[in-house]
């Protein structure tokens, strides 16, 4: 009995779209003109071809010609548009305006809280080139942090903010200019700390070929003991707080005679010292100290959810499987900005990609329609027969 029914019903539907719509109502998918498209649900009373209300789901245009689809409604925040809203393996496809779309289809006011992303103009978060760690764009000139073992070149020293090349951290000259050693360590890539040519001063991590003046009060033997105003002194160079490598270790130089005030950790320099935050932390509020996170380091998530609270950096693994970069949300909830799970689409509560499940469905979906279709001719060849 199922397998007559299941034909009857399939050659109604092939019926129902050969209908022809009847005539009293002009408006594009209004269910009187168009016997496919049932989303006006009522004309203007005066005016047969202008749609006065649509049906759930839809809006009607300004003009009134026309129902459009409203934006699903999706539980991920600050997304726009999604596929299977409101179920466990919704997929964000696109966000608000001004934010972006992750690669685990989450929404993000900034790419730069994903490591290693650039915000394209197409909205979405977009993987740098490799030899790049940061970057504002997908070229290898386009770098604005590099890997460890890596130091920063960049294109214009005047706009830092356009990036640069990632080159060989510092090695000792084998010529009478250069670098005489490489004894400054940040962020596990080693910069110069004296020069070769003793008239001359490392500034930010290279032995300046400028006039070493202009960034050092006072110079002995190749190294700085003292820099100007607006630079700080580490480790026998000169460094600037607006760019690479400075600005790993300092936020705030001015006022400090020369040495750093306020340190990139959120920590008060000490006598210009920037003491370090515990491995777990971005940002502290007690040197190295694991309940004392403000924000936390590439990885880890904050457990309380409050950048203004210390606490503790948790890994975000730990939360959700195989999550590289994570974000706390409201409550205690924790949202995935990268995942180890392909590229795209969201972590379910089996650890299939969404895309998998996609392609698994679509199969599924494929194979019984064959079968149901080859059965339905099977029954209607042996009722001829």
């Amino acid at each position: 009995m199922l397998l007559p029914a299941l034909c009857f019903l399939m050659s109604g539907l092939a019926a129902q779209r050969t209908k022809q719509p009847a005539p009293s109502c002009q408006v594009d998918n209004c269910e009187q003109c168009n016997a496919d498209n049932v989303h006006c649900d009522r004309c203007v009373p005066s005016d047969d071809t202008k749609c006065e209300r649509c049906n759930e789901g839809f809006t009607v245009s300004d003009d009134k010609t026309v129902c459009n689809q409203s934006p699903a409604q999706c539980n991920t925040p600050n997304c726009k548009t999604c596929d299977n809203p409101k179920t466990d393996n919704e997929i964000c496809t696109k966000c608000n305006d001004g934010d972006y779309l992750t690669p685990t289809n989450q929404c993000v006011p900034d790419c730069t809280a994903i490591s290693g992303y650039y915000g394209d103009t197409d909205k979405k978060c977009k993987a740098c080139n490799p030899e790049c760690a940061e970057c504002v764009g997908p070229a290898n000139n386009q770098c604005t942090a590099c890997p460890v073992g890596k130091m920063l070149q960049y294109t214009d020293t005047n706009t830092p903010v356009n990036g640069g090349t990632c080159m060989d951290q510092c090695s000792v000259s084998s010529t009478n200019d250069g670098c005489a050693e490489c004894g400054a360590q940040i962020g596990g890539t080693a910069y110069c700390s004296k020069c070769k040519n003793t008239q001359q001063a490392p500034l930010n991590g290279n032995c300046a070929a400028s006039s070493r003046v202009a960034f050092c009060a006072t110079i002995t033997s190749g190294a700085c003991t003292k820099c100007n105003e607006g630079y700080f002194l580490k480790d026998g160079g000169c460094y600037q707080t607006d760019r690479q490598p400075g600005k790993q270790v300092c936020s705030n130089a001015q006022g400090g005679n020369g040495k750093c005030q306020t340190c990139a950790n959120g920590l008060a320099a000490s006598d210009g010292n920037c003491a370090e935050c515990h491995s777990t932390c971005a940002t502290c509020s007690t040197a190295d100290a694991a309940d004392k996170c403000k924000t936390c380091a590439t990885g880890y998530y904050k457990e309380n959810g409050d950048d203004t609270t210390a606490g503790l950096c948790k890994k975000c693994s730990e939360k959700i499987s195989g999550c590289k970069q994570c974000v706390s949300s409201s409550g205690s909830s924790v949202i995935c900005l990268e995942s180890e799970v392909g590229t795209g689409g969201s972590v379910n509560k089996s650890g299939l990609s969404t895309g998998a499940i996609a392609g698994i469905s679509v199969a599924v979906i494929v194979i019984v329609g064959g079968l149901v279709g080859f059965l339905c001719w099977w029954f209607l060849c042996r009722g001829k027969a």
